[in-house]
């Protein structure tokens, strides 16, 4: 069942600004929506989530005594010694080769070089089993003042 908060229309849009423009400025991204996840839309992984985190606690005052970090993110160490990282680094030389292909080929074919530029050499893209943490997550957190997940609050405005 989900928990019903009712707050003004302008209240909840300056949360949302709030934490947007925090995400934007950590980031690097610009427009991130309500459904951006953390990890895998912002690229903040291992120790750059937890830091992200630990930053927006302190500034938004939020209690995340209930939140277990492991059942949303990996840790450095395991996103740094994954099979997949480990063989990645093989493959380096090859990817070096790749790009000047590239590089050349585009001056003659737009179509051949993005060919190239898909091509990974059968090495798959990293994909985490663990539930993302979205903007809205954090929104809802900062507007409760304790961690909770989007799906489990609906908002009502008054």
């Amino acid at each position: 069942m989900k928990t019903i908060i009712k707050i003004s229309y302008k209240n909840l849009k300056q949360n949302y600004l709030e934490v947007q423009q925090y995400l934007e400025e950590k980031s690097g991204e610009k427009n991130i929506c309500n459904k951006a996840k953390i990890a895998n839309d912002l690229s903040f992984f291992g120790d750059d989530n937890c830091i992200l985190l630990e930053d927006f606690i302190i500034k938004h005052k939020v209690d995340f005594s209930n939140f277990n970090y492991k059942e949303h993110f990996e840790s450095e160490g395991e996103l740094s010694m994954s099979f997949w990282s480990v063989l990645s680094v093989l493959f380096i030389p090859l990817f070096i080769i790749k790009g000047l292909l590239s590089y050349f080929i585009n001056f003659f074919s737009n179509k051949y070089s993005y060919k190239l530029n898909r091509f990974n050499f059968f090495l798959k893209e990293y994909k985490s089993n663990r539930k993302d943490l979205t903007m809205g997550d954090l929104i809802t957190s900062k507007i409760q003042g304790k961690f909770n997940l989007r799906e489990k609050v609906k908002f009502v405005c008054s």
